[in-house]
């Protein structure tokens, strides 16, 4: 099953690099279709001519300059010391090592998120430990509030009428004395 990013059996990372593969496809057609394949040193300018002008920069181009070098060297008529080598311009140890720096950085974030992840979890645990523990004493407090004698925020309406009705209760029960004291001078009188 053939997918965009596959061209010519080769699978492709990237959508620019898979479209410089068709247009060097394209090129080859081309190059194939007006090469004289019965004519060697023409064969040999060509492919002379495609090394030096770096035209082929995928391994679709690759591949075929491979072909032409073969056919170069299986030819008698032209020496091998004047077939040249094929130019690699890249480097497949750094690439190799690049991306092996990269699955060690991809592994060391994902090393860091489970970090991350335990340590969020258990300061969450902490920090719900903590508010229960808060709540609780503030419960405590109101508790403690409520049923204090002393007047206060929460109870102070209530203490201040309780006082009140107290005093009057005194305040009555003086009176009442003091109005039996003065029936007793007025009667003794």
């Amino acid at each position: 099953m053939a997918d965009r990013s596959t061209i010519d059996g080769f699978a492709f990372s990237d959508d620019a690099d898979v479209s410089l593969a068709a247009s060097e496809i394209e090129k080859i057609k081309y190059i194939a279709s007006k090469m004289n394949m019965d004519n060697p040193q023409g064969v040999l300018a060509v492919y002379d001519k495609l090394i030096t002008g770096g035209i082929f920069v995928t391994p679709v181009g690759y591949e075929y300059l491979r072909t032409l070098q073969s056919f170069l060297y299986k030819n008698k008529d032209i020496p091998d010391d004047a077939v040249r080598e094929i130019p690699v311009p890249i480097s497949y140890t750094r690439a190799l090592n690049l991306r092996s720096e990269e699955r060690e950085e991809k592994f060391a974030k994902q090393r860091e998120m489970r970090t991350l992840r335990k340590t969020f979890r258990t300061e969450y645990k902490i920090s719900l430990i903590v508010n229960i523990i808060l709540v609780i004493m503030v419960i405590a407090m109101f508790i403690i509030t409520l049923k204090a004698e002393n007047p206060n925020m929460i109870n102070y309406r209530t203490a201040i009428l309780n006082q009140y009705s107290e005093w009057e209760q005194e305040l009555s029960r003086r009176e009442e004395a003091v109005r039996q004291k003065e029936l007793q001078l007025q009667e003794q009188e």
